[in-house]
């Protein structure tokens, strides 16, 4: 806080409080030349992003899609799996429909019943399949991919994102790491003593604390955005496991959403950036990628 300065007013000598502003610190530093700059939620632009903020599957399908393109843009390769199993099937199901419809057209609407109804019973089955792997498989899968980089050896990340919306506020971020460390790596998340019993609770990942009313007697709550990361390491092309770990982690969606549905794009990024770093993914200047290396 700056030092108060002291004037005369009228005779008396009376203090000037410094101005009462909101203080809103990052994490993120980025250096240019001597010159630290950071990077915080007064210095961001406005949002260009807009969504119906009390539309919660408007607002978590918008917050998914920078979550995968974040993750690009960390140089990880999102997994072709789920897209080709969605393409696959919706064109299976159009190609049959538009089938049917084409032989009905050509012969009498007696004679193409059969397959009429083999066609109705195809297009079900094609949906129901697909609607089942959503439910099942992906199970709110927002991003799963890997990428490779050289820490005194080629190391591959495997990530994977799932994530959830909910009426409740978020609970306390949980780290589950596995008895084995990455240990060459300079972003390595330290072992909690006993991983195989509890969850370790990391003190410095990033928490929200919930505000009291004016009365005191009420406290702050409200939808939120939530998270599951798992991350694995390994080397020697998936044959030696370096390191494991699971996060839990969630965020009130009023920190990243202005009450007139912009989304706060970097807010958000600063506090993605933060969870990485928890979960041991985070990238330090030292790595280098082994799509971006020179041959």
């Amino acid at each position: 806080m700056a030092p108060r300065k002291s004037v005369n007013n009228g005779g008396k000598n009376a203090e000037l409080a410094p101005a009462l502003e909101p203080t809103i610190n990052s994490s993120i530093e980025k250096e240019k030349g001597d010159v630290s700059v950071i990077s915080t939620l007064a210095t961001d632009p406005l949002p260009t992003i807009k969504v119906n903020n009390a539309n919660l599957g408007e607002v978590k399908a918008a917050l998914d899609e920078i979550v995968k393109k974040h993750l690009q843009n960390q140089s990880f390769t999102p997994s072709l799996l789920h897209p080709t199993v969605h393409l696959s099937l919706g064109y299976s199901s159009v190609i049959l429909a538009l089938s049917s419809v084409l032989y009905s057209l050509k012969v009498d609407f007696e004679d193409s019943k059969p397959i009429l109804w083999i066609a109705v019973v195809g297009y079900t089955i094609l949906q129901v399949v697909l609607w089942a792997w959503k439910k099942w498989i992906e199970k709110g899968e927002v991003f799963k991919g890997k990428r490779r980089r050289m820490v005194k050896r080629i190391e591959t990340d495997h990530i994977q994102i799932l994530s959830s919306t909910s009426l409740d506020s978020p609970s306390q971020p949980q780290l589950t790491i596995s008895p084995h460390t990455r240990p060459s790596s300079p972003s390595s998340v330290p072992t909690s003593p006993n991983p195989s019993t509890s969850p370790s609770t990391i003190p410095n990942l990033p928490t929200t604390t919930l505000s009291s009313s004016t009365n005191g007697s009420e406290t702050v709550v409200g939808p939120s955005y939530n998270l599951q990361l798992t991350l694995s390491i390994t080397s020697n092309n998936g044959k030696s496991l370096i390191h494991k770990s699971r996060l839990i982690v969630g965020k009130l969606i009023g920190e990243l959403i202005d009450e007139d549905g912009g989304i706060e794009k970097n807010e958000f990024e600063r506090w993605l950036n933060t969870v990485l770093d928890d979960l041991g993914a985070g990238v330090d200047g030292e790595d280098e990628f082994e799509g971006n290396k020179e041959e």
